[in-house]
C-alpha cells in the first residue's frame, strides 16, 4: 500500500479522476460529485502535492530568488 501512495501514476489518475467529476458534477448538477472531487483534492493536497509539483516548486523558487537580486517582482 505504501509503494501505491508514492506512485505518480495513482495520483496522476487521481487528480485526472477528480476533475472529470467535476466537469461530469456541473453538467449535471450532482453535489456528491463534487464533493467526491473535493475529498480526492484534499487527499492529493496532503499526501501527494510534494512529490507531484516539487519541480514546478523549485522552479517557481528559482525564479522568486531570480527576481529579487534583481530587484523586480
Amino acid at each position: 500500500m505504501n509503494h501505491i501512495l508514492k506512485s505518480k501514476l495513482f495520483w496522476g489518475f487521481m487528480v485526472l479522476l477528480a476533475v472529470l467529476l467535476m466537469i461530469i458534477g456541473f453538467f449535471t448538477k450532482d453535489l456528491e460529485m463534487w464533493g467526491t472531487a473535493f475529498l480526492i483534492a484534499l487527499l492529493v493536497r496532503y499526501y501527494a502535492q510534494e512529490f507531484l509539483f516539487q519541480s514546478y516548486n523549485t522552479r517557481l523558487d528559482r525564479l522568486k530568488k531570480k527576481h529579487s537580486q534583481t530587484g523586480e517582482l
